[in-house]
């Protein structure tokens, strides 16, 4: 007999937690983890998987066996993590007293996926949960169970008795076993059939199982309400649902109110009728008192406490969003592309601590940007009325997706603005414009280079059948001659277009496609400073080829499936290691994009307090609509997006509500993350160039206007300043020196090089 819960419900499960030297974990926030995913803590000596001991400051634990990112599976063995200064310092196997690189410990449940609903649930072995909550259940449901067989006549006869006297079904006969039967095997139909079947289900149950093995699997399984789109099963999750607290921590009186809603999870739901959900624990009180399981003081206490039920938290699942995304990316999986038609484990790249600290983070920057912009927030709680914001991080190295969260509140609106809102980035998009003129293989013309001019003055473009378009500079200024570091740094939009008009449309679009933004794109000037529609995640995809290094990197939200019942790997997504571009013109733009954080646009990432290396790019589109922020660091991508959903304008840039946001998080998973640096490959070259010629600095020029660039090797100037190509005490007076023009006035017609494409090349 096969179950329908499990024939139809795949397990979408977050990332093992990886322990090595150094790692920011504590042995409480260790503890924590082992206890969500039903680990027991021991005193004595750990003799079988799914224990723990903690002693000071070293934890021993016991881990199952688990499946790995990579496709191997690490078996089942004791591991000793001992602590110091807040990280991990060292781990071993405990028996073998052998030093162990790296251990993994089991992912958790994000979520359960069913044919018609999404689940919530908490699975708890039965002796994570208290016997009051047990007694309670046993007392309400099923007083019988431990001496029946399944089917408890004397129950039926009672309910059958008590029906025929009211002329309407007031009380039920079946079974916990039975219960489960049905929830497991059965559809919700009443019929006679359907009891038939019930009762023959729950016979085999009880020869198949032992009584607690049946009761763990009715607690874990039993439907308890639903918030929105979400079902609640289970006592570990109605604990936490309405009580916010593990279901072990549950009182006398929380027990007996979460055993009264099994009976009619709607009808009695403590938080929308609290009267009616106090009166149906008095009656479970009163069974327990008749059963002896409570004393009649206990009863009369118990029935007197406060309900104290929590508000709805604004999902009641982890992670809602990438959970749907990945119910998407699933049905787009055949059932042949995964070799299975069956349950599957859906493992993923999400980590519950980078997750945490998305939310955290988003929730903290809507709240900075309501609290300096009062005219931004909104007093209805419509989700279009409201500020948005959302946020995806990847792993640059592997390309999956660390943390999602697609807006402010899910049970508001389960729009997804990560991977369905489509809005104009902006000045995020310009990176790829200047990728495609620094990159020889993407550019059929020529290859600039880092330090070439480009003209910040006016300019009109005929734009056949629109008319003339003249892009503007976010203050309408220009600065005459600017390089390529300043015009992108800086954020310039008139550079940036007179760039994308001399490599042409068709290479910066083609260049863009070709790391990964989707196209078609539009063959008009305007891409340039981001006028095609892309969602988050399709941004993101185009950085994640920058952000390691010039390979093809696609945002991956499933790494594997397992058959849940053969524990076979069916299906797992490959990382596309295409080159897509030049790796040294890739580090050259990275290098740009960090000025750009240094000195530039994204200045604010430091002065909030981020610290580690970092290349980014802001965004802000017309009439302030979209606010966008794209920071990379050696090992993470992350995108933060703000608006609204009727792309009303908000008067805010992406350095003012989107780059504080991907700071904040930032802060909170770098001690998550290995510290690495942007290593420069084999074909970069650095020299010191005169700032005011562009050219190889002489021994004579200026310190002040002198600085080390980076250049693809063989775009390196290779003529020295002619200003200073000898000691200006020779020719010059000390007057005329004092009268030396400052470094940022723009250079002379004579001293400035005329062409953008004059001055550099091979």
């Amino acid at each position: 007999m096969q179950s329908r819960s499990l024939s139809t419900s795949s397990l979408v499960l977050s990332r093992p937690l990886e322990l090595f030297i150094g790692a920011r974990r504590s042995p409480d926030e260790l503890q924590t983890y082992l206890r969500k995913l039903g680990y027991r803590e021991m005193s004595g000596e750990l003799n079988e998987p799914g224990s723990y001991k903690q002693s000071n400051a070293e934890l021993t634990v016991f881990l199952r066996q688990t499946l790995l990112p990579s496709g191997e599976v690490q078996q089942a063995y004791p591991l000793r993590i001992n602590f110091s200064e807040g990280a991990v310092s060292q781990l071993s196997h405990a028996k073998l007293q052998t030093a162990v690189g790296n251990a993994w410990i089991e992912p958790e449940v994000l979520s359960i996926l069913g044919n018609t609903e999404t689940r919530a649930s908490i699975p708890l072995s039965l002796s994570q949960y208290p016997p009051q909550l047990i007694q309670a259940i046993l007392a309400i449901e099923d007083e019988r169970f431990e001496s029946h067989w399944g089917v408890d006549p004397r129950a039926v006869l009672r309910a059958l008795y008590q029906n025929i006297r009211s002329g309407s079904v007031v009380q039920g006969g079946s079974t916990i076993t039975q219960q489960l039967a049905k929830n497991l095997f059965l559809s919700s139909e009443r019929s006679l059939s359907r009891k038939v079947k019930e009762a023959a289900a729950a016979l085999f149950l009880e020869t198949a199982y032992s009584k607690d093995q049946i009761l763990e699997m009715y607690m874990n399984e039993v439907f308890l309400g639903q918030e929105g789109r979400i079902a609640l099963h289970g006592f570990g999750e109605a604990a936490r649902a309405f009580f916010n607290k593990d279901a072990s921590d549950l009182s006398l009186a929380e027990s007996a109110t979460l055993a009264g809603i099994i009976k009619a999870p709607s009808a009695y739901s403590p938080r929308r009728y609290p009267e009616k959900a106090a009166a149906r624990r008095l009656t479970v009180l009163e069974k327990m008192e008749e059963l002896s399981y409570i004393s009649e003081a206990e009863r009369f206490s118990a029935s007197q406490a406060k309900l104290n039920i929590q508000p709805a938290k604004r999902s009641r699942r982890f992670a809602p969003y990438f959970v749907d995304y990945v119910r998407t990316r699933l049905e787009e999986l055949s059932s042949e592309a995964r070799r299975s038609s069956g349950p599957v484990h859906v493992l993923t790249g999400l980590d519950r601590a980078y997750q945490n600290c998305a939310q955290q983070a988003v929730e903290w920057g809507l709240e900075r940007i309501e609290k300096n912009y009062p005219a931004l927030k909104s007093k209805s709680k419509s989700a279009k009325q409201q500020l948005q914001a959302a946020l995806v991080s990847v792993s640059s190295i592997s390309g999956e997706i660390r943390a999602w969260v697609g807006g402010r509140n899910y049970q508001a609106s389960q729009f997804d603005r990560i991977s369905q809102a489509k809005r104009q980035p902006g000045s995020a998009f310009k990176p790829f414009v200047y990728l495609a003129a620094l990159d020889g293989n993407l550019n059929s013309y020529r290859t600039a280079r880092v330090s070439s001019t480009l003209a910040d003055e006016p300019l009109r473009i005929d734009i056949p059948g629109s008319g003339t378009w003249e892009p503007k500079n976010y203050k309408d200024e220009f600065s005459g001659d600017v390089t390529l570091r300043e015009a992108l740094a800086k954020s310039l939009n008139v550079p940036t277009v007179y760039l994308i008009q001399k490599i042409g449309t068709e290479t910066a679009a083609r260049a863009a496609e070709r790391l990964g933004i989707p196209g078609p794109l539009p063959r008009v000037p305007s891409i340039a400073l981001g006028s095609a529609d892309l969602t988050p995640l399709e941004l993101t995809t185009g950085y994640a080829s920058i952000a390691s290094g010039g390979r093809r990197r696609t945002p991956m939200a499933i790494t594997t499936l397992v058959d849940a019942e053969k524990q076979e790997v069916t299906w797992s997504q490959s990382i596309d290691d295409t080159v897509v571009a030049d790796e040294a013109a890739v580090f050259v733009l990275t290098n740009i994009l960090q000025s750009a954080v240094e000195s530039g646009t994204g200045r604010i990432v430091r002065t909030l307090g981020y610290e580690g290396p970092v290349a980014g790019k802001t965004g802000t589109t017309s009439a302030s609509r979209d606010a966008w922020f794209v920071g990379y660091t050696p090992s993470l991508l992350t995108t933060v997006w703000v608006g609204f959903d009727d792309n009303r304008e908000t008067k805010l840039t992406g350095s003012s509500a989107a780059a504080p946001i991907w700071t904040e998080y930032m802060k909170c998973v770098a001690p998550l993350e290995p510290e690495l640096d942007f290593i420069p490959p084999a074909n970069v070259v650095f020299r010191d160039i005169d700032l005011r010629t562009g050219l190889l600095a002489t021994e004579y020029c200026p310190k002040q206007d002198v600085v080390t660039e980076v250049y693809v090797a063989g775009t390196d100037p290779v003529t020295p300043c002619s200003v200073h190509s000898h000691d200006p005490m020779d020719s010059w007076t000390a007057r005329d020196r004092r009268r030396e023009p400052s470094p940022r006035r723009r250079r002379p017609p004579e001293r400035r090089e005329r062409s953008f494409w004059d001055a550099f090349w091979r």
